[in-house]
């Protein structure tokens, strides 16, 4: 490993390895916004914002040492709108269509040769935006990641 890798704790780990296609080991959060969103100024702001936290920019390599943990590099082909999806909701655009999507989002695995998130941007819902995050637990636990939401949100 070199100086820009770090080995995950053996709980991050365990999260990771805890990974099943019938058990995604995913943290999903969704704000349900106040109005639509500008969304050149999120993806502005997200990026700048989310890219503070190296973990979001890392990919995670298993170790080559049977039983090693597993540690974390940068991803060299790291691409933020990668990471990034923009869609809206067909007509009326209610909170059950909302529902169904996050359902189908919630059982979609990531892609484990890129960082573990994706940033789904939901445009009419009931005439408004919702943004849902997906993070893999290996990043961190509900509590952690709500610190990591707070300071991507303004009032």
């Amino acid at each position: 490993m070199c100086a820009q890798t770090a080995q995950l704790s053996p709980v991050d780990a365990a999260w990771l390895h805890m990974e099943d296609p019938t058990n995604l080991m995913m943290v999903t959060g969704v704000m349900l916004l106040k109005e639509p969103v500008d969304f050149a100024r999120l993806l502005a702001i997200y990026c700048a914002r989310l890219l503070q936290f190296p973990r979001f920019s890392q990919r995670v390599v298993e170790s080559s040492v049977p039983l090693g943990i597993p540690h974390w590099e940068p991803d060299p082909h790291f691409v933020f709108d990668a990471h990034v999806h923009h869609v809206a909701l067909p007509e009326p655009g209610t909170r059950k269509e909302l529902m169904d999507f996050l359902a189908d989002i919630a059982s979609t695995p990531l892609d484990f040769s890129k960082p573990l998130w994706h940033l789904h941007v939901i445009d009419n819902v009931e005439g408004r935006s919702a943004i849902a995050m997906r993070f893999h637990h290996c990043i961190g636990d509900g509590t952690a990641l709500v610190s990591v939401i707070h300071r991507l949100v303004d009032d």
